[in-house]
């Protein structure tokens, strides 16, 4: 008997550290609902935003909804002073194209240090429709070579003189004469993310992208107008849990 209560002793306290350690690893929140700032390659300093809500699927796995704007920039594109006034502008742009992208996904969490207030690293998998927006790229341009003549906000078209921009006409100019592409598009990331206090949460994406649009989607004159973009990118983004 007396050999008997020593081992009850260590099965209890074995099953009470088992069960404390099980509801540590549970989660106390379901659901979180997130912002960021994309930057990727095909863009320029900012590409983005995004904005996402995910809910727990279990303990180590989120389903995710959410959508992103992006601005796609083509690689050859360089920006060039006017002579005349110091402003710049991107050379032989004829186009901005912007990706709207609502996506579905899943994450999966592959490291955690603490349930509530530690450093999550997921996997993330998604994917989605895109929209294409395309809007012609408006420039101040001079009606002749000299310096006093008047300038107004026009597309630039190729074969225009560049010596005759003065620099770039409003964004509102066009707005009404956007063209759409449907498209798709998915992504592969890992996140870095830290629970601050309970209720919020910040951290850092990092992956790459792919997207397909049904129609070539022409950016810079004399080149070749592309369908296929992609990008790897970075998202740093905050949010709360509940």
């Amino acid at each position: 008997m007396k050999h008997l209560f020593p081992f009850l002793f260590f099965i209890s306290f074995f099953t009470a550290t088992q069960n404390l350690r099980a509801q540590s690893d549970e989660l106390s929140y379901t659901e979180e609902l997130s912002y960021g700032v994309n930057f990727n390659t095909n863009a320029g300093m900012i590409g983005g935003l995004n904005f996402k809500w995910a809910k727990a699927k279990g303990n180590r796995q989120f389903q995710s909804f959410g959508f992103e704007l992006v601005n796609v920039k083509h690689p050859k594109e360089y920006r060039i002073a006017s002579q005349e006034t110091g402003n710049s502008f991107i050379g032989y742009k004829t186009h901005y194209l912007f990706s709207l992208r609502p996506f579905y996904g899943r994450e999966f969490t592959i490291l955690r240090k603490a349930a509530e207030e530690g450093v999550f690293v997921n996997l993330i998998v998604a994917g989605g429709p895109s929209l294409g927006c395309r809007k012609q790229y408006y420039v101040l341009y001079r009606d002749s070579p000299q310096q006093d003549s008047p300038y107004s906000s026009i597309p630039y078209t190729e074969g225009a003189n560049l010596g005759q921009i003065n620099g770039v006409g409003s964004f509102s100019d066009g707005l009404n004469n956007m063209n759409y592409t449907l498209g798709i598009h998915g992504k592969l990331g890992i996140s870095f993310e830290f629970g601050q206090i309970k209720s919020s949460i910040a951290g850092l994406e990092v992956g790459i992208l792919a997207e397909k649009f049904t129609k070539p989607q022409a950016i810079i004159a004399y080149a070749p107008a592309k369908s296929f973009f992609s990008s790897a990118y970075i998202l740093l983004y905050f949010g709360k849990k509940y």
